[in-house]
């Protein structure tokens, strides 16, 4: 709690032992940027609790908040009764930005106060916080997002490119709390754990497990209306201890192996990554992430997207 430049210049101090990502002034005529998203800030002091939030994401119960939050820090004290409005505008503008660039949800789950997590000892951003306002400002500046330039041509010596999307695409996330498992869902066995201890992951985290010569993939289940072909898209964090060869295959309803590709997992992450375009069969199919490679490092099974296509 103060003022703006009281606040940054403790969060900045080394001595301070504590930081955060953000921080908005009084007015929201000005942001400081004191760490980068893709790394810690010491913003809150306690662990997740799905009991503080509404039961939802059980599984990172125990997980430090600083391992997998972005903070943001308002000029300002907990106990004032109103919030300047160009201050509230700036801050969901700020955390349009940051939901789109990590897959977080636009909603009171994903986007809380520091005392909802904390509620011993903190109650900022306070009682008189307008979340309804607040919550409605980031979804209209997200919805507000210019239609991005047509591409140039391409360059004639370019490889071809993959087939056009032809439909909507469905992610398939490592937390089925964000899936319709009645249509697709994520299944993995008690040797693969929940983390997210790594930025770069899709929505809430993902699950990993070490690489072995075993049979124990992490299946990204869906169901097809029709036989047809998708193009299927991969999402994980990149780091140092991932597998630089693991392989992604596609299953059909028959159990028919359909396609198959190796990444690397040290590198790409935090973005789409196309392993092909397979033709899967009416019925459930799957798209599974292998971890039967050399071992010493950590598969990570984090989202799928998957897009009917015309076939190659």
């Amino acid at each position: 709690e103060g003022s703006y430049s009281s606040c940054w210049s403790w969060l900045a101090n080394s001595a301070s032992g504590v930081s955060a990502h953000y921080v908005v002034n009084s007015t929201g005529s000005e942001v400081r940027h004191l760490v980068d998203e893709a790394r810690k800030a010491w913003h809150i002091a306690a662990n997740y609790s799905c009991s503080n939030n509404s039961n939802r994401d059980c599984f990172r119960n125990g997980a430090a908040m600083n391992t997998h939050s972005v903070g943001i820090e308002h000029a300002g004290y907990a106990s004032q009764t109103s919030w300047n409005s160009g201050q509230i505008q700036r801050s969901a503008a700020l955390t349009c930005g940051i939901t789109q660039r990590h897959g977080i949800p636009i909603d009171r789950y994903h986007v809380f106060g520091h005392g909802q997590m904390q509620p011993w000892n903190r109650t900022d951003p306070g009682a008189n916080w307008p979340w309804a306002t607040y919550m409605a400002k980031i979804e209209q500046a997200c919805g507000s997002t210019p239609t991005p330039p047509e591409p140039p041509a391409p360059d004639p010596t370019d490889p071809t490119p993959a087939p056009t999307p032809t439909g909507t695409s469905t992610i398939i996330d490592s937390n089925n709390n964000a899936n319709d498992t009645s249509r697709y869902y994520v299944e993995v066995s008690s040797n693969w754990w929940a983390s997210a201890n790594v930025s770069g992951h899709y929505n809430t985290g993902y699950w990993v497990a070490p690489t072995e010569g075993v049979s124990d993939a992490a299946a990204f289940n869906f169901q097809a209306d029709q036989t047809q072909c998708y193009r299927v898209d991969a999402w994980w964090p990149a780091a140092g201890d991932r597998p630089s060869g693991v392989v992604w295959l596609g299953w059909n309803a028959q159990g028919n192996e359909v396609g198959r590709k190796t990444v690397n997992q040290r590198i790409d992450g935090g973005r789409w990554n196309t392993l092909g375009t397979w033709r899967f069969t009416q019925g459930w199919n799957k798209i599974l992430l292998s971890r039967w490679t050399t071992p010493g490092d950590y598969a990570v099974a984090d989202a799928v997207r998957i897009t009917p296509s015309t076939c190659n």
